[in-house]
């Protein structure tokens, strides 16, 4: 490039002086020219290329032909030629990756492109395990699940929440995807055990624990609006958001003694004898 740039300001140089003697010319342009260009190298080339009549004549001999061309070539030309060599450098580096990794993004390819199979028996086994229940199986009508209150609490984990139930209880999670309506499960993830004697922390889990539950209904939540606004761009956008949810049923909870309910007397009222009763006593005396 250094070349290049050196003759374009040779041939300004000697387009602008054309009335100039070639000697007197060279000796002036050896101010201009780098360093490596020595003014002996460029006498010695006017006295072999220079003719004496005439300057103009001499400039268009000195870059004309198949040495003009080669090099002075327009900026536009080796722009181009330096654009197609990046190209080929392009796709030599392209062509560098191994075959492995082409199949390794065929095969991502692949994947992404191909829906995924619904998941299996087991695999709904699995996720269940995950989020923390159990199907047993469906709620018959000779089934007698439902007991009266107990006083025991526990506290159990589904998904990523934690609820304090004890028996009769209804609470409302995030939707069990993996259950239907009338199945009944077992809440696998017990973290505490409590009753009005003892109380059992888990770590993190209490072991040979369980609480059963019934589900009631699968159901969504109230209405959420989402608004969304992005200034000086004339956008707004209004969405509305329901949350899928299953309501539980606690039906008993197992792992800890349940104490008996003792009833005191004093708080229960005196029958009173009916009428029928008080005439029997009439006649009898």
């Amino acid at each position: 490039m250094a070349h290049r740039r050196s003759l374009h300001s040779l041939a300004r140089f000697f387009s602008s002086h054309s009335t100039v003697a070639p000697g007197c010319a060279l000796k002036s342009v050896a101010s201009i020219l780098p360093n490596h260009f020595s003014t002996a190298a460029i006498s010695s080339s006017s006295d072999c290329i220079v003719p004496k009549s005439d300057a103009t004549s001499w400039c268009s001999s000195l870059f004309s032909g198949n040495r003009a061309r080669h090099f002075c070539s327009s900026s536009r030309k080796d722009d181009d030629d330096d654009d197609k060599d990046e190209e080929d450098d392009g796709e030599e580096s392209e062509g560098d990756y191994s075959d492995e990794d082409e199949e390794g993004a065929r095969e991502s390819s692949d994947s992404n492109s191909k829906p995924k199979p619904p998941p299996g028996p087991v695999d709904k086994v699995a996720r269940a395990a995950e989020i923390g229940y159990k199907v047993v199986g469906k709620l018959r009508p000779s089934d007698k699940v439902f007991k009266p209150y107990e006083p025991v609490y526990a506290v159990v984990q589904i998904g990523s929440h934690q609820f304090k139930v004890s028996n009769g209880d209804t609470i409302v999670a995030e939707k069990l995807k993996f259950c239907d309506v009338n199945d009944k499960l077992i809440l696998t993830k017990v973290l505490l055990l409590g009753s009005a004697t003892q109380t059992i922390v888990g770590r993190p889990i209490v072991l040979d624990s369980a609480v059963h539950a019934v589900v009631e209904e699968h159901a969504l939540d109230e209405k959420v609006i989402i608004f969304k606004k992005k200034r000086r761009k004339n956008y707004r956008r209004t969405k509305g958001h329901r949350q899928e949810l299953t309501r539980l049923r606690i039906t008993d909870i197992q792992g800890i003694a349940k104490p008996e309910i003792k009833i005191d007397p004093k708080l229960t009222k005196p029958t009173k004898p009916t009428v029928k009763e008080q005439e029997k006593v009439a006649v009898a005396a």
